[in-house]
């Protein structure tokens, strides 16, 4: 590889890397966020701040390319479980957990992809896999351990990170569903779909919330995070990820990946006071530990 070529993957890190602090920050945000308004209205104007964005930048910078018809039940499929469902699953999880619970958890879809790979494509499960996932499971029984010491079992913070750890799922098989997609069309305008379908089924999830809110009663600070969660996690923040996968490969992206969980567990300990105990801080390293063993 040349110097040139050096240097070009060190603007492509650089920027995954501001990706990496954007979606750790997000966490704490949108807990924020969650502590004014109503989950499902949350999620709502996040999804059509991001819409809004991406629409902006799409017609600026890139062209549409057609789409099959034939394609169009797969990408409605596609943008229902990633905008929609794990959406629903992501907002609820985290307002009913800590946001680093939610961080650490969510990093676990790597390991639900592998499974459902070795389930739909027959891919065989490497050793260093298995370890993996033995070390991540490990981690998310201290984790959700430390939940149940701070409230009686079966309370909000257990259940919102068994939520959470099926959103980890969910993002695994949007990632399947994506994958045919995203070689027939840019990055670009399949996330333009998605959000324009999250937009559109989460705001009617929202509406019978919607109605009954005192909207001038809320602070502005909590629509404020929503708009930067929307805008800067939803929005910009996939472009560039799907950039860096474009120029680096899928792998080397991925790995970014890893630092998030630490990166949000530890502001969000440090910016929201949340309760955390040492069983919590070891679960999470082990289930990070876990993450990066299988993905080797």
């Amino acid at each position: 590889m040349n110097n040139h070529n050096v240097q070009k993957d060190y603007v492509v890190e650089f920027w995954l890397l501001l990706v990496v602090v954007i979606w750790a920050t997000n966490y704490p945000i949108a807990k924020y966020g969650l502590m004014g308004l109503n989950p499902f209205v949350f999620n709502s104007i996040r999804y059509i701040v991001a819409t809004s964005v991406i629409c902006f930048l799409f017609i600026r910078y890139f062209q549409w390319t057609p789409v099959d018809r034939s394609d169009m039940p797969k990408l409605f499929r596609a943008g229902i479980v990633a905008s929609v469902i794990y959406q629903l699953f992501f907002i609820i999880g985290l307002s009913m957990t800590t946001a680093g619970n939610s961080a650490v958890l969510l990093s676990t879809s790597p390991l639900w992809t592998v499974f459902l790979n070795a389930r739909l494509h027959k891919e065989k499960i490497r050793y260093q896999m298995w370890i993996g996932m033995v070390l991540s499971l490990s981690g998310i029984v201290m984790i959700i351990i430390g939940s149940g010491k701070k409230l009686e079992f079966g309370g909000n913070d257990i259940l919102g990170d068994i939520i959470s750890l099926i959103a980890a799922a969910l993002w695994a098989l949007n990632t399947t569903l994506q994958k045919p997609l995203l070689v027939k069309y840019p990055a670009p305008q399949f996330a333009l779909i998605q959000f324009v379908i999250g937009a559109v089924g989460l705001s009617l999830i929202a509406l019978p919330s919607a109605i009954s809110i005192e909207w001038e009663s809320i602070h502005w600070s909590y629509y404020f995070a929503a708009i930067v969660s929307g805008t800067l996690s939803i929005g910009i923040a996939n472009l560039i990820w799907s950039h860096g996968i474009k120029k680096i490969g899928p792998g080397r992206t991925a790995n970014f990946g890893n630092l998030i969980p630490v990166i949000a567990f530890i502001v969000s300990y440090f910016t929201l006071h949340e309760d955390l105990l040492i069983i919590q801080f070891i679960g999470a390293g082990v289930t990070i530990l876990g993450v990066w063993v299988a993905r080797k």
